[in-house]
């Protein structure tokens, strides 16, 4: 993904505390707020200030506001959840904190009318963005009505307090007030027009794409072209059948978006009534989902091969950063392939003249879980040429294998990160293929990796190469090394004789991204960037203009 940007969106995703420590922070913030506040207008501004205020100023400024915001956020938004609404309030109570800090150094009462109403317009902004970032651009009239409830709570506790005792009239309240409006509106403004030139790049509203993500919502995504893409089915049946889809789609965009759940999706269907796992072929995210729905007729062209009970001994082969790992049966080859450095490729690097119904090729996508790669092999490239030669010759060596008996035993846990363990013997050599449905692989199944290969001539580990959760590709350090080593141990318990078959067929039409991609790319780095300068640029003509 490094080489598309995507990732950036591993960088937004956080992890919030629980709610009841939310709620306890926020009301054990509120008195410590208040006495700071209290000894720093003490120290530094030219008043003298009661210590009954604290106590007021807990309750009424740092506390009151924002437990009503943060309530009000949540039931008036249905899809806004209560932790990420506390969450926003112990921000913009910080924020309001900070600015308390700053007004303490105010050197005359028009400096200090500025600072705060440049501390209401502050909490304002930042609830309409954040809103708008998680919620989507649909409510966004409800968002601004609500965005104003802080600052109203504020300004109606100020005037109470203070200002009618030291002579602010209720027109200048107002003409301030007005001035908020119309900083709201402006940024508003810039929302909708960035979605627009989003929108116009690709289309999609990037701001529902971003609160899609965070949400986790499950979305199709109006873009693609028309398509029937290939689905091989690798059969292995020992009595029990375990069925090995590699759809030759690739998992994505993200989350719920598109064929983000693509493997997890499949691997759920293939275990139903069943066992069976997902391969990843080597292809781009072109070759994306734009609807989540269309998972269905993938599954629907997982095929039914017929089998043989003879297969050849694992071959391999290295070819600098390149490595090969296949067996033929019955004259179609089953190749496992890793390649350093390198992300995703193109189709028709390596399959451009190879039937699908003849050879079967993997993508180990076994990187480190967190490597940001930043390579994509592109069709008629030197590289790409490099490496077709390398698997064409691969391809030569397998030609004419040996075939004897075959047995293997296979097992599947479908936990929170599903792993498949195959065990194969072949005249004696003893090869573990396990792959988990992550995106790259941890270091502690790195670790397992070369412990198994004390057991095993060969071991072969893979990843699906998942989009399923930002969350995952954000956050996952380690795996479940018990249930690794459970699940491999089932495999072998089970080795018996058995056979291997291999077929394709293809998918209904359905949509992939394909060119549409790059607008997609596009969009998301107009976001992640445009936005960020654009904002910081505003804010900052905000001060200078209100100061």
């Amino acid at each position: 993904m490094g080489a598309d940007n995507v990732d950036i969106f591993k960088h937004i995703v956080f992890r919030l505390p629980s709610l009841p420590v939310q709620i306890a922070a926020l009301v054990g913030l509120s008195p410590l707020y208040a006495t700071l506040a209290y000894l720093a207008l003490n120290e530094f501004a030219p008043v003298e200030l009661e210590p009954w205020l604290i106590p007021v100023g807990a309750l009424v400024i740092f506390m009151g506001p924002f437990v009503i915001a943060a309530e009000l956020f949540y039931h008036a938004l249905p899809d806004y959840p209560r932790h990420w609404s506390y969450f926003l309030a112990l921000t913009t109570q910080l924020f309001l904190f900070i600015y308390a800090l700053i007004l303490s150094g105010a050197d005359t009462g028009l400096n200090a009318w500025r600072i705060v109403w440049l501390a209401l317009i502050t909490v304002s902004l930042t609830n309409v963005m954040v809103l708008t970032v998680s919620v989507g651009p649909e409510r966004l009239r409800r968002i601004v009505l609500l965005s104003l409830v802080q600052p109203l709570l504020l300004i109606g506790t100020f005037q109470f307090f203070i200002g009618r005792n030291v002579g602010v009239s209720e027109a200048s309240l107002l003409v301030n007030f007005g001035v908020l409006l119309v900083v709201v509106a402006v940024l508003v403004g810039f929302l909708k027009l960035f979605d627009y030139l989003i929108g116009s790049n690709a289309n999609v509203s990037a701001f529902r794409l971003t609160s899609g993500l965070l949400k986790g919502e499950r979305s199709a995504l109006d873009l693609g072209y028309p398509a029937r893409p290939d689905v091989q089915t690798l059969t292995i049946d020992n009595g029990q059948t375990l069925t090995l889809a590699a759809p030759w789609i690739h998992p994505g965009p993200l989350g719920g978006f598109g064929g983000g759940e693509l493997s997890s999706d499949v691997i759920d269907d293939l275990n139903d009534d069943g066992t069976g796992f997902f391969l990843h072929v080597p292809c781009t995210h072109k070759e994306d989902l734009a609807d989540p729905a269309d998972v269905t007729k993938v599954i629907d062209a997982v095929g039914d091969p017929e089998t043989v009970s003879t297969a050849s001994r694992l071959h391999s082969a290295e070819y600098d950063d390149l490595e090969f790992y296949g067996r033929t049966i019955d004259g179609k080859k089953i190749v496992f392939f890793e390649a350093e450095g390198i992300d995703d490729y193109h189709p028709g690097v390596f399959m451009r003249d190879v039937s699908k119904d003849d050879v079967l090729l993997v993508d180990m996508h076994n990187h480190h879980i967190h490597a940001e790669l930043d390579r994509e092999i592109q069709y008629g490239t030197e590289e790409a040429a490099r490496l077709k030669r390398c698997f064409d010759d691969f391809l030569e060596r397998l030609e004419g294998a040996e075939t004897y008996p075959y047995s293997a035993g296979f097992a599947v846990d479908c936990g929170d990160h599903p792993l498949l363990a195959l065990v194969e013997e072949v005249d004696g050599e003893r090869t573990l293929v396990f792959g988990v449905d992550t995106n790259g692989i941890t270091d502690d199944l790195r670790a397992q990796r070369e412990r198994f290969k004390e057991e095993f001539d060969e071991v072969i580990l893979f990843s699906t190469d998942t989009h399923a959760s930002v969350h995952d590709l954000a956050n996952m350090d380690g795996f479940d090394i018990e249930t690794v080593t459970d699940t491999v141990q089932r495999a072998t318990d089970r080795v018996t004789d058995a056979e291997i078959g291999l077929t394709n067929d293809q998918t209904d039409q359905l949509h992939l991204l394909k060119l549409d991609y790059s607008g997609l790319v596009f969009s998301v780095n107009i976001l992640i960037r445009l936005v960020i300068i654009s904002l910081a640029a505003f804010y900052a003509f905000l001060v200078l203009w209100v100061l």
